[in-house]
Parts: structure tokens; sequence; C-alpha cells
């Protein structure tokens, strides 16, 4: 995909840099991101912002497949570079809105025409909680309906959504074929406006 897309964005990180509170990057697979959006729609109205968004992966997948509007959050100034990069050769950027951000996660403004939010546990549970809060402001500012997308979910954060949020769990995608790590899934949650 990367190949075809013109991007990269292997790798996981091994400098050590990554902290309690900002974990290290790892993109999530095509197959298994490939795995979600067969069973999750996004419309080109949707702006889906990816929290941790490293080189950028997930927002050319979705931008390219879905022809949406896509933010990526990195406070890394190393990947934010990249995924600049990236956006430079992507084949599809000048049809695309795609648009990175470098700063700390809980920093970023929720916009109005942002309504879906990806997680692949980018950071410790107290960020989440605050980057959620945000989230939650902006959803009563401007009321719409918004989803949020955790993989390899952190329990800390189902609690905090589950029992601190507006957000109700709506599907759970298995990755396929089985793994044996019960983490290896998508949770899919929405708020009812």
């Amino acid at each position: 995909m990367d190949q075809l897309l013109h991007i990269h964005t292997g790798g996981v990180q091994a400098d050590g840099k990554d902290t309690f509170h900002n974990h290290r990057y790892e993109p999530t697979p095509y197959e298994w991101i490939e795995q979600l959006y067969d069973n999750f729609f996004l419309s080109s109205t949707d702006t889906l912002v990816d929290f941790g968004c490293g080189k950028g992966r997930l927002n050319f997948y979705v931008s390219y497949r879905f022809g949406c509007h896509t933010k990526g959050i990195e406070y890394n100034p190393n990947y934010y570079k990249i995924a600049l990069d990236n956006l430079d050769s992507y084949v599809q950027r000048k049809h695309s809105d795609i648009r990175f951000f470098l700063c700390q996660a809980q920093d970023y403004p929720i916009a109005p025409e942002d309504t879906v939010f990806y997680f692949f546990n980018p950071f410790s549970p107290p960020i989440f909680m605050k980057v959620m809060t945000n989230i939650q402001k902006s959803l009563e500012q401007e009321p719409r309906k918004a989803y949020c997308i955790l993989y390899y979910p952190d329990e800390a954060y189902v609690d905090f959504l589950e029992n601190h949020t507006y957000f109700e769990l709506i599907k759970t995608v298995e990755i396929t074929p089985h793994m044996s790590d019960p983490k290896e899934r998508f949770l899919i949650y929405s708020t009812a406006h």
C-alpha cells in the first residue's frame, strides 16, 4: 500500500525516545486497517483525526479509500517531518485534504468539522482523558454525530469512554485470523447525536 500511495510509513520506533506519557510509533498494519474500514464506512464529509499519527499511514489510507478529510496530530518533530514529506509525494495530494499538526494531543483545538477520532494507544491514560474532555467540550458547543475508534485498546481508555463520556460502544471489529491477544481488535464508539 505504501508503494501504491507513494509514501513511506513502515517501521517501529526504536530510538528509545518514547516515554511513559508518549508511546512509541508503531503503524497499524494495513491488513487490519482494511478490516476496520470494511466494517466502518467514512463519508467524504467526515474529518478523521488520528492522534499520534506518526508518519501518517492512516491519514493517507482513509483519504485514498474514502476521499474524506483527515488530520494527523503528532508531537515528535521527526515523524511530523516524515508525514509532511509523505504528503509531498502522496499520489492523490492534489485531490485530498490532509493536514498534519505538530503539537501535544491535549493542545490540539478540536474543530467543529472533526467527526472521527482514532487512537492506537498513542499516549498515557491521563493525556487520553484530557483529549476526550476536549472532544466532549467541542461536541457540546457544536452538537454532531461523532465516532471514537480504539485500536488495541488500553483498559483505562475503555473505562473512561464508557463511564465518563457520551460515547457508547456500537461495534467491535475482531482482527482475523483471530489473534491470541484479545486486545487485537478495534472498538468503535459513537455519540447519540
